[in-house]
This record gives structure tokens, sequence and C-alpha cells, in this order.
């Protein structure tokens, strides 16, 4: 069964692997680029669409699986998620209201809620609740999808950082939807991270980036995977290996990083007034890549303190989902507040540097006016 989930990531890796020198060429000849400003990072004209290559890439990979194992043709999801990227490709060439966007985002969610059947039945315990009515199960399911879905949306700022973040997700969940035996949503899941690593292998050089139809399209489908992960892990008997007695920290603590830093920019957006979908740099990518980081580096330590809080999940099964995820917000905002400090001392210190230099570069232009001010006292 292995064998068969590796073969489908190298397959779409190899799709995708393919497609976007394509993607890029096009882009250039057509002048189709993004364009720097300054809220992003980058001084150059590059491509996007990268997106659109990992998508092609797990459409192709799970229609041919499909002919040996039909349970993976799940006509629903594709659907839902074929239309997620169609609005995300027309945002890329020309930008969409948020409202559209949303719009679009609530429709693929009820898709797979109403279709597809993949919906939050319960809470798990989260704030004490657990079964869900049928009509509260469907707007808890439709929020779910559209949080998780805008959170990978907005990580997606510097070279790697949503791609690499998407593996890790992806990576645990298509591990865990293996030994618990089902190859469908476990296949979905090597499909996107071969597709993915692709993606990455241009992206770190900055050669394209995925754009809205790419990260939409993460987003929504480890919103799809979070809700049926917690689904199945219910449905298992307590003493089974696989069993997660505390799913819902789980899932906060593997999407850590993108949900908290969505919370976090919606709150300070908010709180300033302006939309909650108004652009802006103050990500926590943004904070890293403010100190003079290499995207590279900030990526790392982005996944490297998400896979801590992973690590503490596991250590901590059992105990308290509510205690434990607020504890985990708070030791997030923690770090954030540790970072922003840190941050704003750099740019200090950048700029008492950079002051000599300005003066210096000031004074060349001031001896004339003071001559002829000396002159004319």
């Amino acid at each position: 069964m292995i064998q068969e989930l590796l073969c489908c990531a190298l397959l779409a890796f190899t799709i995708a692997f393919v497609l976007i020198p394509e993607i890029i060429k096009i882009a250039h000849n057509y002048q189709i680029h993004d364009l720097p400003n300054a809220r992003k990072v980058h001084s150059q004209r590059i491509p996007r669409f990268g997106g659109l290559a990992i998508f092609i890439g797990l459409i192709i990979t799970t229609l041919l699986w499909s002919f040996w194992r039909s349970e993976l043709f799940n006509l629903p999801l594709l659907a839902a998620a074929t239309g997620i990227v169609i609005v995300g490709f027309r945002d890329d060439f020309l930008p969409l209201r948020a409202s559209i966007k949303l719009l679009a985002q609530v429709a693929g969610a009820f898709i797979i809620i109403f279709f597809g059947d993949i919906r939050l039945n319960s809470l798990h315990g989260l704030l004490g609740i657990h079964e869900l009515p049928v009509y509260v199960a469907y707007p808890v399911s439709i929020f779910t999808v559209v949080v998780i879905t805008n959170a990978f949306n907005l990580i997606d700022g510097i070279n790697g950082l949503a791609g690499s973040v998407a593996i890790l997700v992806f990576g645990t969940y298509g591990y865990w939807f293996y030994i618990n035996n089902d190859i469908a949503t476990a296949a979905l899941c090597f499909g996107v991270i071969g597709g993915t690593l692709a993606f990455l292998f241009f992206n770190y050089q900055s050669q394209i980036f995925m754009g809205d139809c790419g990260s939409l399209l993460l987003g929504f489908l480890a919103a799809t995977v979070t809700i049926k992960f917690l689904s199945d892990n219910a449905q298992l008997p307590p003493s089974a290996a696989h069993y997660f007695a505390s799913p819902v920290m789980f899932v906060s603590c593997l999407l850590a990083f993108p949900l908290f830093d969505t919370i976090r920019v919606f709150v300070l957006r908010t709180a300033s007034g302006i939309s909650p979908f108004t652009p802006d740099r103050n990500h926590i990518h943004h904070l890293l890549i403010g100190m003079n980081l290499p995207h590279a580096v900030a990526t790392t330590i982005i996944l490297s303190v998400n896979a801590l809080f992973i690590i503490a999940a596991l250590l901590l099964q059992g105990y308290d989902d509510n205690l434990l995820v607020a504890g985990g917000i708070f030791v997030a905002w923690l770090l954030t507040r540790f970072l922003k400090k840190r941050s704003v001392k750099f740019a200090s210190r950048q700029l008492r540097n950079l002051s000599p230099h300005v003066a210096s570069a000031t004074n060349n232009h001031l001896p004339p006016m003071k001559e002829k001010i000396s002159e004319s006292l």
C-alpha cells in the first residue's frame, strides 16, 4: 500500500515539475507577473499560477489511480476544489473583491458538506460541546473550512512558507490515514505533497509563486482533510494505537502557525478599524523578514516552532482540550510578542546605523549653502 502512495506522490511531482517551466514561459511571454509594491517582499516581476501545476498534478494522479481504486474518485471534493482553483486563478489575473472569494469558499464548503458528507458532527469536547445538531453542524463546518482556507492564503507571503507548511500538514495527515487504512484520503495527501514539492523547487529560486489558485487550494484541502480526520478519529475505539484522545488540541497544534497568524492579524486589523481582509505587513513572517533573515531561514524557524507544537500535542494527549488550546494560544502570543520586540529593536538599530550615513550624504550638499550663509553674515 505504501508503494501506491509513493507512486501518487511521484506522479504528481513529475506532472507539476514538467508544467511549471511552461507556466513560467507563458507568464513571461504575456507579461503576467506578480508586481512588487510596498507591501510585498519581492523586488522583481515574478510569475504566479504555480498552484495550477499542483492542482493539475493532483487531478491527473487522482483520476489515473481511480481506475485501480474507485474510492479515490471523490467527485464532490474534486468539483469543489476545481471551483476554488478557478476563483483563485481569476483573482491572480485580476483581483476579485474579498466578498466574491468568500462566497466561493462557502459554496465549496457546502458542496463537500452536503454532497460529500464531510462535516463536523461534534466539537469533541471543545468548550464543553460534543454532538452537534445538523442545523448547527452545517454553519460550524462551513466556518471551519473558510477559516483554514484563508489561513493558508494569508501565510503565502514569502518563498516556501505556505508550501512547506502544507507538506508538514498533509504529511502528518497522510501518515495517519495510511495507518488507519484510509487509502483514498492518504493518496490525496501524498498527491498534494508531490505537487507541492515540485513547486517548492522553483519557488525557492524565486522563479514562480503559487498565487491564490494554489494557496486557496491547499487551504481548502487542508480544511477538508482536517474535518475528515476529526470525524474518523471519533469512530475509532479509544484503545486503538492511532486514536487521539485530544483531537481538537492536536489539530490546533498541527495548524498552529496558519491559524494563530490569521487570528492575530484579523484582530489587529479589526482593532485598527479596517477590514480584516485588508492586506498589510503585520504577519509573523514579515517580522522575521524585517530582521533581514533569508526566506528559507524564516520558513525554517516557523516550521520548527510549529513542529514543537505538534510534538507537545502528541505528548499531552488525554489532557483537557480547552486548557491546552488556551495554553497554546498564550504561548504563541508570548513568542510573537518576543519576536515583535526583537524586530522593533533590529529596525531601530538599523536606523541608528543608517543615520550617520544619511547625515554625511546630506552634508555633502550643504557646504555651498554654508558658504552663502557665512558670506551673508
